[in-house]
């Protein structure tokens, strides 16, 4: 494909080439946008869903906390299902249903029993009743158990 280029008038070169020719062009700086409605964050940050942004930002302050202070060498399925927790309270599709009206009510629900999961394991675990944390949290991911090469020791960290 490359060789028949040139006989359809296109000149192939290596990027070198084309800087050398002169085909850069300057700095664009791009606006922050979305592919969402208005092509701003109004979807995902509207009044609507103020209160879903709200909590969402809580949560995500506390997770970071505790998985700060309870961070081990070990792989540990209830900080893995935490993380699982606060990942499907935070999961934009709520907040898009919502601000869409598309089964709002269930998005709303959803966002918030995931909340209340990730809420009572992160007691159980600042608490230190590591028996019942982990009997919850598999009990959770037998039923909500996406993600399961999620692993909470990465969480806030380079790797």
């Amino acid at each position: 494909m490359l060789r028949a280029l040139p006989e359809a008038g296109v000149r192939v070169t290596s990027l070198r080439g084309s800087l050398d020719a002169g085909h850069l062009g300057g700095r664009v700086d791009l606006p922050a946008s979305s592919w969402g409605s208005g092509k701003d964050w109004r979807v995902w940050d509207g009044e609507q869903v103020a209160d879903l942004v709200h909590a969402g930002a809580e949560l995500q302050r506390d997770l970071l906390d505790l998985i700060d202070r309870h961070r081990s060498a070990d792989r540990d399925a209830v900080l893995d299902q935490v993380v699982r927790e606060a990942l499907l309270a935070l999961s934009s599709d709520w907040a898009f249903m919502v601000t869409k009206d598309s089964a709002a009510d269930y998005a709303r629900r959803r966002a918030k029993t995931h909340g209340e999961r990730y809420a009572e394991l992160a007691g159980l675990v600042r608490s230190g009743a590591r028996d019942r944390a982990s009997a919850r949290a598999a009990e959770l991911a037998g039923e909500d158990g996406p993600f399961t090469g999620l692993d909470a020791r990465h969480l806030g960290t380079d790797e």
